[in-house]
């Protein structure tokens, strides 16, 4: 894809370029790395996106995400922040998903003008298994596809293995328990330690040991999980200068961040770290007195579920919730976690109360969106260390339990014996259930092997050859082969994953957007998705896929007519603006 970007680009005569790769852990260690943004490159990476639209706009342009997941090439711009925030945050949007669609629309066009990344296409998602494996459905999103898959009775969805009978027709009533379900993944597992890992593998893997206090749908609709209920309490009208006197003044460096040490849940908004020595933020301790004077946007409560048991035997209770949160604290996953929430504490045993920071449109998902750790366990490893590699075992309350490890090449879990919802009984764990009673309380397939196959061509001929029994992302290529096979099944699903290519622009010529502008104009989209991935992908004329269209968008329709137009190929136009360019230098 990023050759037919730069073969491109050097037609017009306009352009030199060259290609660099890496391997995978190698690459995000670099693009992610702070002092990237200054060297003037064209990272090229793909991103799994959510059901919330920012997730399209604010992990690749959002300041707060410089160096984070994913703004990579330091993407600084004030009047863009605020255009994300306001589509977010307030009592106005939290309340009106409409007025939110509009104002999603106006960061669309803003990024379309300024161009500071080009996505290219949404992926489909693809995956291929032998007709063993029953009772498979896909998922929009990679990192959840096989814990969808084991056990969801939001939506009736278990599958299982059947070694005497062919996958297909099958139905619930035909589910067999047991056996051990061998798959292929693309990547190592950069980490099982959650909050300090982002990629899509490592989650995968942490789906399998972990649980959070919500679950989702393929509508995006939220499900209680270690939740047993949840509610909003109240909605407070404030904005985040209203916590100035509960404020810390720290120093900054000469770099322009902020000097502290501890988790910056607010910066005052009229403080520039790259302009003053010294700024107003909220650190952890100052979030939780506010939150306790009554100062807060909103505040979530959350019944747990009693008698859950977590892997090491240890009950979950508030107090494990409360020291995930804490333990998130300046971590990969900190700057999506800390954008919303304020503080998490303790109401009773079973019960924590997680308040945001201001009045969120998202919060009914984002509040609760770490999967909880053990709180012994947190009090025995140092931050980011929850990994095997370090001589820690993952401990969840998930139905498996990790069981092994060989880095770079293999891991795998095995069915827990005190799975809650097996205590339980499903109708019993969920009130929402509605569904039959032919379905199982738990996962019904005992144990996993995973082995880490970076190469496609190799993990597709162990699926051909009987070693494994189920993969994903294989080479677009291959995949109207597996199609045409009576001996597999081809699932796949337009999902929320996306590719793009980030222009540095802090760094000259590309601080012009008519030079972004030029470049977006000769990627060939159709070309990438025909030729590249075989049809297996939607070309982007917008930045926001289906599964997000519902509140990023007034009318999806017509926002692809107002701006396919910028996004196409188009040569004549790109030599234009480069006209231009070139004339002002």
């Amino acid at each position: 894809m990023v050759e037919l970007i730069a073969e491109s680009m050097e037609q017009t005569g306009y352009f030199n370029t060259t290609v660099e790769t890496y391997e995978w852990n190698t690459y995000t260690g670099r693009v992610l790395d702070p002092e990237y943004q200054n060297n003037g490159y064209v990272p090229c990476i793909g991103l799994s996106g959510t059901f919330n639209p920012g997730s399209f706009c604010n992990a690749l342009h959002h300041s707060s995400n410089i160096g984070a997941c994913c703004n990579l090439n330091g993407i600084s711009d004030s009047e863009l922040d605020d255009m994300m925030d306001s589509a977010r945050y307030g009592v106005e949007v939290a309340q009106d998903p409409e007025l939110r669609a509009e104002r999603y629309d106006e960061v669309w066009n803003y990024l379309a003008d300024e161009r500071y990344s080009s996505i290219t296409h949404f992926g489909l998602s693809t995956s291929v298994s032998n007709t063993d494996l029953h009772g498979f459905d896909m998922w929009p999103f990679q990192g959840n596809l096989y814990s969808y898959n084991m056990f969801a009775p939001q939506e009736e969805q278990v599958m299982w293995i059947d070694r005497d009978n062919t996958a297909g027709d099958s139905d619930l009533s035909d589910f067999r328990e047991g056996g051990t379900l061998s798959m292929a993944i693309s990547a190592n597992v950069e980490s099982f330690d959650p909050p300090h890992s982002s990629d899509t593998t490592s989650t995968l893997a942490q789906n399998f040991i972990y649980e959070g206090l919500v679950a989702n749908d393929k509508q995006g609709n939220i499900h209680p999980w270690l939740a047993e209920s949840y509610e909003l309490l109240d909605t407070a009208d404030v904005d985040r200068t209203a916590y100035a006197d509960y404020m810390s003044a720290v120093g900054t460096t000469e770099e322009g961040a902020i000097d502290t040490d501890e988790q910056v849940i607010v910066q005052h908004p009229e403080d520039s770290p790259a302009e003053d020595d010294e700024v107003r933020v909220l650190l952890p301790d100052d979030a939780t007195k506010a939150a306790e004077d009554g100062t807060y946007g909103m505040e979530y409560r959350y019944n747990l579920q009693e008698g859950v048991e977590f892997h090491n035997g240890d009950e979950l209770t508030a107090e494990d919730v409360v020291a995930t949160y804490e333990y998130a604290e300046n971590s990969v996953l900190a700057p999506q976690t800390f954008d919303s929430v304020l503080t998490v504490t303790q109401v009773d045993e079973y019960t924590v109360d997680i308040y945001a920071q201001i009045a969120d449109a998202e919060a009914e998902r984002s509040l609760p969106a770490l999967l909880i750790l053990n709180s012994t366990q947190i009090e025995e490893v140092e931050k980011g260390n929850i990994d095997p590699r370090q001589g820690n075992t993952p401990i969840g309350t998930g139905p498996y339990e990790f069981s092994e490890f060989e880095d770079a090449q293999y891991y795998e879990v095995t069915k827990f014996d005190n799975y809650w919802t097996e205590q339980k009984g499903v109708s019993e764990a969920f009130s929402w259930f509605d569904g039959s009673d032919e379905f199982p309380d738990g996962p019904v397939i005992d144990a996993f092997e995973i082995d880490i196959v970076p190469d496609n061509s190799t993990r597709s001929g162990a699926l051909q050859n009987g070693e494994i029994d189920s993969t994903y992302g294989l080479n677009t290529s291959t995949l109207d082969q597996f199609d045409s096979s009576e001996d597999f099944l081809l699932y796949e699903i337009e999902t929320g994953g996306y590719e793009y290519i980030q222009y540095p622009a802090n760094v000259a010529p590309f601080d012009d957007a008519r030079l972004r502008q030029a470049i977006n104009h000769l990627i060939p989209r159709e070309r990438i998705v025909e030729n590249v991935f075989s049809g297996y992908g939607r070309p982007a004329w917008t930045p926001i896929p289906e599964l997000a269209q519902g509140s990023g968008t007034t009318d999806a329709e017509a926002l692809e007519e107002e701006l396919r137009p910028t996004n196409e190929y188009n040569v004549e136009r790109a030599e234009e603006l480069l006209e231009q360019v070139a004339a002002d230098n």
